[in-house]
């Protein structure tokens, strides 16, 4: 019984060395003070009231000391030891986020929370650090910072998406018990997304180390070590933490490319983390120069002024132009050389054959108040130029017989945010490799006399338009286009995500070879095509897809006075519509259509699962399609309408599948003119 006692006191005595406060001393005291084991011993409740009165005057020692240290402040330094106090108490911070971007494209990759206390007298985070250490606050710190940041998570994850939040961590620090479980709580309901950033100098012991690390692990948290290359920074000690990420300090980024024992070191780091799977960061990138430099030396990830400033609100995407900047410097780097870049002049005609005899890859159009240009080449030889469009260009590119080109799937010609550019054909040029890009906010227009030929490939690909996850900007065309290409997936005119398209006048020639396709219109979004006096060819060999139209969603479709002349094989086909979308809307008038197709499972006009309405008139129509199941008008459902009013048509069907189980007669009007209906060379319907 008295080894119980005396360990109950041993208790006692540890817990008094820990409190902070009378308040927690007493509490300590009182709390002891109810053990029946203490209380039925005379002997040990002396003990203990002499270890009452030692702990409080542990206590006066303790505040006695504070004060006086507070007392070796000055009077402004006092009242910003007030100020962090009360900022603490009352929790007054907000938060601005830096966005962290990838090295390949530019593409927000996470953010970095960045404390704002809601103070004049203390404006930043280090006035609050400073005074939080001073007087024994830092846990206060941690915890604030957790719990505020951790729940903006858990409330706004639409706007995070896929994207990491990476938070600055006092190692440390220590939670309450309260307060570490809401943490754990809230770090498990979103694994994945959290990235906790450490110092290197967090002194932390390897029991310590252990334990943080497999909190974090269990919890789904990456690490980070911030501020690398600074103090005591050794390999050695990052073999230690062995972090996911690495972010290298901006004292090591200012001016690198000027100073090569920064470039030597930097380098060093960054071939050390990919040899041991770590992502490397550069902090605090400031100038173009600086950005260029870390992204030839292989840095993963960029966080900077440079690339996009902290703000309080969660943005998309950095400026179009940086994006384009980054994007360029990691093709010098793939390609290993430098990429010489040509700003255009307002008014300039260029000679591509003498840019290229001086070593240019690109031509910038738009800056420094540009708004035409004419870029002259001859016939037949590939300048491997290409053009970047700056952002908000309102004006004229002129092409004479010129040949572009451009490795690794990027465009031809890189069109920026709010541009409205018109595309000015003279002569014979063409386009090798990569296509046209005209994001959401743009407006292209293609005309001119001369032709525009595209050669594309590559496993994904889009000749004017968009790539597979993005919208394209208005498309208007008043020329004809050739476009050839051979890919997994992509689209000749249109994009991912759609957008509206105009062919107003022009001869069109496509001929396309991939898994899945769309001549025009849209892969994963709803297709809104008008076609007016134009002259279109397709020859289309695919898995699946469709001529024009949509991939997965509906097609909307208004043709008149124009010649549609489609040629496809494959195994799932809508020639006019959609393959897998709901709803498939098609007018024709005063026009002629075509369409020859071989495919398992294709139907010439029509939402092959979904809902087709059709009306065709003034027009000829002649369909010929064969497969097990091929149809000719509307899908592998009786929702279709169908009206051919004063049209010469002509369908024949070589199929297994029973037509008139698919449509039924009183939806399906024919008026005026011929019509002809072959089912396996058999006549059904000729009027």
């Amino acid at each position: 019984m008295e080894q119980k006692r005396l360990n109950l006191l041993h208790g006692l005595l540890n817990d008094i060395y820990h409190a902070d406060s009378s308040a927690e001393l007493r509490a300590v005291l009182d709390k002891y003070a109810d053990i029946p084991e203490i209380k039925s011993s005379a002997p040990v409740q002396t003990l203990l009231e002499d270890v009452r009165i030692l702990g409080n005057e542990l206590v006066l020692l303790r505040e006695r000391h504070a004060s006086d240290r507070v007392n070796t402040l000055s009077e402004k330094e006092q009242k910003e030891l007030f100020e962090t106090n009360r900022i603490l108490d009352e929790n007054q911070f907000d938060y601005h986020f830096q966005p962290i971007v990838n090295s390949i494209d530019g593409e927000i990759y996470s953010f970095e929370a960045l404390m704002r206390p809601r103070s004049e007298i203390c404006p930043s985070p280090f006035h609050i650090m400073k005074y939080a250490e001073f007087c024994n606050r830092l846990d206060d710190v941690e915890s604030i910072t957790f719990l505020n940041l951790l729940g903006f998570l858990d409330k706004n994850k639409e706007l995070f998406g896929n994207r990491r939040l990476f938070i600055n961590s006092i190692p440390k620090a220590q939670l309450n018990d309260e307060d570490y479980n809401t943490t754990m709580t809230l770090l498990g309901r979103n694994p994945g997304c959290v990235v906790m950033e450490m110092t290197e100098q967090s002194q932390l012991n390897d029991k310590e180390l252990d334990e943080i690390n497999e909190v974090y692990r269990t919890a789904g948290v990456e690490t980070a070590i911030d501020d690398y290359g600074t103090g005591y920074s050794n390999i050695q000690n990052l073999l230690r933490y062995m972090p996911q990420y690495v972010k290298i300090d901006r004292s090591l980024m200012t001016e690198i490319q000027n100073n090569k024992k920064k470039r030597h070191f930097v380098r060093e780091i960054i071939a050390f983390c990919h040899e041991n799977g770590i992502k490397a960061l550069a902090e605090g990138i400031e100038t173009t120069e600086e950005l260029r430099t870390v992204i030839l030396l292989g840095v993963d990830l960029i966080q900077g002024y440079y690339t996009s400033r902290p703000g309080p609100d969660i943005i998309d995407s950095i400026p179009q132009e940086i994006r384009q900047e980054i994007r360029q410097y990691q093709q010098e780097r793939i390609e290993g050389k430098k990429l010489s870049i040509y700003t255009a002049a307002n008014n300039e005609r260029i000679l591509l054959d003498k840019l290229a005899r001086d070593n240019f890859q690109c031509v910038i159009v738009g800056k420094n108040g540009c708004n035409n240009v004419t870029l002259i080449g001859s016939p037949g030889y590939d300048t491997n130029i290409h053009i970047s469009v700056a952002n908000d260009f309102n004006g004229t590119i002129t092409l004479e017989n010129a040949t572009l080109s451009i490795d690794n799937q990027r465009p031809c010609i890189d069109i920026g945010e709010n541009c409205k550019v018109k595309l000015v054909l003279e002569g014979t040029n063409k386009l090798k490799k990569g296509g046209i890009r005209v994001p959401e906010s743009s407006q292209f227009v293609c005309c001119g006399s001369g032709s525009l030929s595209l050669y594309i490939d590559g496993s994904g690909y889009y000749g004017i338009g968009n790539d597979a996850v993005s919208r394209h900007g208005e498309l208007i065309f008043e020329q004809g286009i050739n476009i050839e290409s051979f890919a997994a997936t992509g689209v000749c005119i249109g994009s991912g995500l759609g957008g509206k398209i105009r062919l107003i006048r022009g001869q069109f020639c496509f001929a396309m070879h991939s898994y899945i396709g769309i001549g025009i219109g849209a892969l994963n979004a709803d297709s809104d095509v008008e076609i007016f006096a134009c002259d279109i060819s397709m020859d289309l060999s695919m898995q699946t897809g469709a001529a024009i139209g949509s991939f997965e969603n509906n097609c909307a479709l208004d043709v008149a006075h124009s010649a549609l002349k489609l040629y496809l094989s494959g195994t799932d086909i809508a020639a006019i519509g959609t393959v897998s979308g709901e709803s498939c809307n098609v007018r024709i008038c005063e026009s002629s259509v075509m369409i020859n197709m071989a495919a398992d499972n294709c139907s010439a006009i029509a939402a092959l699962n979904g809902r087709t309405d059709f009306g065709i008139s003034k027009a000829s129509l002649h369909i010929t399609a064969k497969g097990d199941n091929a149809l000719a008008i509307g899908g592998y459902n009786k929702n279709t309408l169908a009206q051919i009013s004063n049209a010469d048509s002509s369908i024949n069907l070589i199929t297994k599948a029973d037509y008139m189980n698919f449509t039924e007669k009183e939806n399906f009007e024919i008026s005026g003119g011929r019509a002809r209906i072959f089912i396996n060379d058999v006549a059904v319907y000729d009027v």
